[in-house]
């Protein structure tokens, strides 16, 4: 394996990472995916080439690092330990994503590891009480791990002063077809694809989800399935949004989405994956934007957002102070046999 760096301006470096049939790229600035490569297929939505310009000004979070809180927490507060946090609203009256001084356009230390089977890149970064709103100070790695299976792992370690809530992942756009055609072609396989409902604010409406393999009737589900339904409650939840930003339980933590050419394999430790398809792509007034509706989907694997105003002090998110989080996730991506290979 190869792995080389490429220094652009605003201090964002590159990290490039070759390994034959496929090539991977991260940088620094949100401890991000910014490629990832299969022969001449990228798999994922991103811009190595002017990364620089790309990512500062994308609202849309490519492939970034998310936290302090992955998805959106209620009328932007909570409640921990009896007392009352109150947040940066920016997505009114919510807040999304940790708030504009999140994990996702920070600049991380990093250092690589170069192994005989694995590239290792370990980001670091603190993240203060007084930058974000929520309490403790934190000490945060982010850790990316690639190998020779093709295998992209990414694991989360971090501990707080305070006791605090903590829910990061990262929002990768993935979409296995060529020339970023929609992912509506696209189908999941899990031994259960428990879909949340969300209400008109895209906060989950309920504890009860629904069980996607029952309602449409299907071992496996084709997002155009779920999209065309006739399922009156499915109909309620995906025409508002023109399509999925759902959170799901997933059987054994596990998930595989592929089209016709790929399949990529997810595992997970974390308890939720929420699956976002890319619905609206117009509030980015750029020459960037080339995006289309459904040009991509996210497997964000985290905890159930708002869950510490669902749960309260039972909120899977809740991190204790001076007590060491931990969360991996593992996305792995091999090429599917042709008719002409069987």
């Amino acid at each position: 394996m190869i792995v080389e760096v490429e220094k652009q301006r605003h201090g964002i470096d590159l990290i490039k990472i070759d390994n034959n049939d496929t090539n991977i790229v991260f940088t620094n600035y949100g401890a991000r995916i910014v490629s990832w490569k299969y022969h001449d297929n990228n798999i994922i939505l991103g811009n190595k080439v002017e990364a620089d310009e790309f990512y500062p000004s994308n609202p849309y979070h490519f492939g970034a690092t998310i936290g302090r809180y992955a998805g959106r927490i209620g009328n932007a507060t909570f409640k921990l330990n009896g007392h009352d946090y109150k947040l940066e609203a920016n997505d009114t009256p919510h807040q999304l994503h940790g708030g504009s001084h999140g994990l996702d356009n920070r600049l991380f230390e990093y250092d690589i590891q170069d192994n005989i089977t694995n590239i290792k890149l370990t980001f670091t970064i603190q993240l203060k009480s007084e930058e974000d709103g929520y309490p403790g100070d934190m000490m945060i790695k982010v850790i990316h791990t690639y190998d020779v299976e093709h295998r992209w792992t990414v694991e989360y370690k971090a501990q707080s002063t305070e006791d605090t809530v903590f829910n990061p992942t990262n929002h990768v756009y993935f979409n296995l077809n060529r020339d970023n055609n929609v992912i509506d072609n696209h189908k999941i396989t899990s031994t259960k694809l428990n879909m949340y409902p969300i209400d008109e604010t895209h906060l989950v409406a309920n504890a009860q989800p629904i069980d996607l393999l029952k309602t449409l009737n299907s071992d496996s589900v084709c997002f155009k399935d779920i999209f065309n339904s006739d399922n009156e409650q499915l109909k309620q939840q995906i025409e508002p949004l023109n399509g999925l930003d759902h959170p799901f339980d997933i059987g054994n933590q596990e998930l595989t989405m592929e089209n016709n050419e790929f399949a990529l394999h997810l595992e997970t430790t974390m308890p939720n994956v929420v699956i976002f398809t890319f619905n609206d792509t117009t509030k980015w007034q750029s020459d960037f934007n080339i995006y289309k509706a459904h040009s991509g989907v996210t497997l964000e694997t985290q905890c159930l957002p708002n869950d510490i105003n669902i749960y309260n002090n039972k909120a899977r998110s809740i991190l204790k102070a001076d007590e060491e989080f931990y969360s991996k996730t593992t996305y792995q991506i091999s090429e599917k046999e042709s008719e002409n290979d069987i």
